[in-house]
């Protein structure tokens, strides 16, 4: 259990297994802040012997933050992390790869969840699992995620989602031998700053 965790998820986002343990977190940060409330209350409440105190107040605006949590914790619930053996396989397939694990991108009209991404050579690759891959428009993703590069200046990246693991994992290998073009840090940095 890492304590830092409880308030900031950014070092972490992109490692395998991220979705089902950031909801761990999530669900004790929203515990713990609806506690604090309530503990505030109670020693208002319980020296004053009413509820018309300043200590009433602090507590009501404690559950501002609580029920911003509560929405985070919601998002991280609706998700799962990758399987276990597939990411074991494509961690063992992308050495050399920048790639992270268990990606949500948001939008107003969609989500899009990507079990695996890897960025390398100006191509951004990513696999998402077929019950989701049923309701993923490659159309939209790509519209979605070059609103944000050409925003940051990365133009003319190609963008590939597989559904098949088997073929995602032949284009991986490719991938691995294909010339870095050292923009692949800075695409990461945009790809994990838009998503869970």
């Amino acid at each position: 259990m890492k304590f830092k965790r409880l308030f900031s998820s950014e070092g972490y986002k992109g490692e395998k297994n991220y979705l089902n343990n950031q909801k761990t977190y999530e669900i004790i940060r929203t515990v713990l802040m609806f506690s604090l409330s309530a503990a505030v209350y109670l020693i208002g409440y319980l020296t004053t012997h009413t509820n018309k105190n300043l200590l009433t107040v602090v507590a009501v605006l404690g559950t501002l933050p609580a029920a911003k949590s509560t929405v985070n914790m919601i998002m991280f619930l609706r998700y799962r992390s990758c399987d276990k053996t597939l990411a074991d396989r494509f961690e063992a397939a992308s050495k050399g790869v920048l790639c992270a694990y268990d990606r949500v991108f948001t939008s107003y009209e969609k989500n899009f969840v990507i079990d695996h991404l890897c960025v390398r050579g100006g191509s951004i690759i990513g696999y998402a699992p077929k019950p989701v891959k049923k309701d993923f428009s490659e159309n939209d993703f790509t519209k979605h995620l070059n609103t944000y590069l050409s925003a940051e200046k990365y133009t003319d990246v190609v963008i590939k989602i597989f559904n098949d693991p088997e073929k995602y994992l032949e284009r991986l290998k490719s991938l691995s031998e294909t010339p870095l073009k050292g923009n692949e840090e800075g695409i990461m940095s945009v790809l994990l700053s838009i998503s869970l």
